[in-house]
């Protein structure tokens, strides 16, 4: 599979499709927004994914399910907009099926884009098994958290304000987390343009492994138990 380019011209046309927000204009460039913009991101894909599933056989590697759609799902936001300006790919197995499992993903937007990996711990459950992991393979996770920040991701800060008991020390800053996660955010648009993007995803992603593999493996734990 070959990768075309996204440009910034495309970016823009996402982004003012959007603030338009209007489905007659979106009907009208419909076709060079999928050509220029959904295409590409498919075609991104499609040869990350070949990559990953060494790392995760069960991950999902049809590329129109893993990228988001241009038109927005408000069943259940206020925001009624129909349009979106960014649009992301998603590596990780079929959500449906594999609820609570771990994910990478690409966001492309008209500033810049981003990588990261994580999950979200909408079960209480999920995050005590992952308090334990740290409790019972801190340095496995240490060794995870430092191939992340090489990259200059971040992890995400949004805790609980009552610290759980038990915390390894030097973890404080990952134990009383609701997401679990690191991401990082480039402005240089002139990446996507060309295969450059690729060979910055599969670095990035080679360096992500240890800490999906950690979070894996809290997954399967919790999901083993019947959970």
């Amino acid at each position: 599979m070959e990768y075309k380019g996204i440009t910034r011209d495309a970016l823009f046309l996402l982004a003012d499709n959007r603030f338009r927000d209007s489905k007659a204009f979106y009907e009208e460039h419909k076709e060079e927004i999928k050509a220029n913009v959904t295409v590409p991101m498919r075609q991104l894909a499609g040869i990350i994914v070949e990559d990953l599933l060494s790392v995760d056989p069960l991950m999902n590697s049809i590329p129109t399910k893993m990228v988001s759609r241009v038109r927005r799902d408000t069943r259940y936001t206020k925001d009624k907009r129909l349009y979106r300006e960014n649009m992301w790919i998603m590596f990780m197995r079929p959500k449906h099926e594999w609820r609570g499992y771990p994910c990478m993903w690409f966001e492309v937007t008209p500033s810049g884009y981003s990588l990261g990996v994580g999950f979200y711990g909408d079960e209480p459950g999920l995050l005590e098994t992952y308090r334990k992991a740290l409790r019972e393979r801190p340095e496995e996770f240490r060794k995870a958290v430092k191939k992340c920040e090489m990259t200059g991701s971040v992890c995400f800060k949004n805790s609980y304000k009552r610290p759980f008991a038990g915390c390894p020390e030097g973890l404080e800053g990952y134990y009383n987390l609701k997401d679990v996660g690191f991401i990082v955010y480039f402005n240089e648009l002139d990446d996507l343009e060309s295969d450059k993007i690729i060979e910055i995803m599969r670095g990035i992603y080679k360096a992500y492994t240890p800490m999906y593999k950690f979070l894996l493996s809290v997954s399967d734990e919790y999901f083993s138990k019947g959970e």
